[in-house]
């Protein structure tokens, strides 16, 4: 059961000690108890703050030799999960009360260089989950894995379904709609220190938050990283670059937005700092009816892969299941019909697995000699 009544959330526009895993978890987890003391519950990073996102791309060829260094330190500076460093963030979380969204890179075996840009879900029990970016964009490309249909999820907290996209996906609407096709109240979108030009993040940011906020009637943390002197002094080879660099350093724009897109806090100017706001839970329960009004799910459908919701037999569980017929009836049936409905769908996909099993296609089923049917064919 959702908690009611009002919660503080605070976005926190940070830049990690790039491309070091150690010491920026010690600065994610000071964040997130400077964080706490201010209130907030819920407590949100930027795209791959953990050890760092590849923004030398935008300035750097790909077969650079300073871009082939800088790729392998964050190969080998991203994080395992199960592993220590989530460990820290989950501590720090627990002792915070706080469900924390961290953007990380992600090595699920140390053994094999294949990373994603992913987002780590932690709260005072423990690890929530973790999802990666279904689509990496332009230079993301060249070091990131594309997750898969399993990340179009959402995750449990006291306050109902938490969902969190990273960069361009923020700017999907099949994505966020199936987001909010599954009860998403609360939204994160978390994006990276900067674009490739000035100015061009930070309008995207605003224009994507509030349409989340808005279609999605979801509360809205859009939270960004930051770029510190440090980076750009790393990162520079020209004089040009350093301007640019400078230049982007402005870019980063967090804010919170309310259900139907009114502002509650931000835009944060660039540069580091925590961003705090108090969402009123019970806000947006009248516009969420209204949108419903015009889903017609009677014309109108949004199909997710059904690999997101796999039950034991290969299909989709009965969750799935019955999302697939509130989203197909809409008002038509009641929670009783619904509920009646699950058993009957699941028995008649899971014969339409068998039979398929079965390599049927193509034949005359009336021909075919089963292997349980004691009958001859004919």
């Amino acid at each position: 059961m959702a908690e009611a009544g009002t919660l503080r959330v605070a976005a926190v526009q940070a830049a990690p000690v790039f491309l070091d895993r150690e010491r920026t978890v010690d600065k994610a987890v000071a964040l997130i108890r400077e964080a706490a003391a201010g209130g907030a519950r819920l407590i949100a990073f930027g795209e791959g703050f953990l050890p760092g996102h590849p923004v030398w791309f935008h300035l750097l060829p790909v077969t650079h030799p300073r871009s082939i260094d800088l790729s392998s330190r964050l190969v080998d500076q991203a994080v395992t999960i199960p592993g220590p460093e989530v460990d820290a963030i989950a501590a720090a979380a627990r002792d915070a009360a706080a469900v924390v969204v961290l953007g990380l890179v992600e090595r699920p075996d140390p053994r094999i260089a294949v990373v994603y840009d992913a987002q780590l879900v932690v709260g005072p029990e423990g690890v929530l989950g973790v999802r990666r970016k279904i689509a990496p964009a332009v230079g993301e490309r060249v070091l990131f894995a594309a997750g898969g249909a399993e990340s179009i999820t959402t995750f449990e907290t006291p306050w109902g379904a938490l969902s969190t996209l990273a960069g361009g996906e923020n700017s999907n609407p099949l994505l966020t709609a199936a987001l909010r096709s599954r009860g998403a109240g609360i939204h994160v979108a978390a994006w990276p220190p900067h674009f490739n030009r000035p100015g061009l993040m930070g309008e995207v940011m605003s224009i994507t938050g509030r349409a989340i906020a808005y279609q999605n009637t979801a509360h809205v943390v859009a939270v960004a990283g930051a770029i510190s002197p440090e980076v750009i002094h790393e990162l520079a080879i020209t004089e040009d670059d350093r301007s640019l660099l400078e230049a982007m350093a402005a870019d980063p724009v967090s804010a919170v937005w309310a259900p139907r897109g009114a502002q509650l806090a931000g835009p944060a100017p660039g540069g580091e700092t925590i961003l705090q706001a108090n969402l009123e839970l019970g806000g947006g329960t009248w516009a969420r009816l209204v949108n419903r009004h015009y889903d017609r799910p009677d014309l109108l459908r949004l199909v997710v892969s059904e690999s997101a919701e796999k039950g034991a037999e290969g299909g989709p569980t009965d969750e799935g299941i019955r999302r697939e017929i509130v989203e197909r009836f809409g008002p038509a049936l009641g929670p009783d019909d619904v509920e009646e409905l699950v058993p009957y769908v699941s028995a008649v996909r899971g014969a339409g697995r068998r039979l398929a099993a079965l390599g049927l296609d193509g034949d005359d089923p009336r021909r075919i000699s089963y292997a349980d049917d004691p009958r001859p064919s004919s």
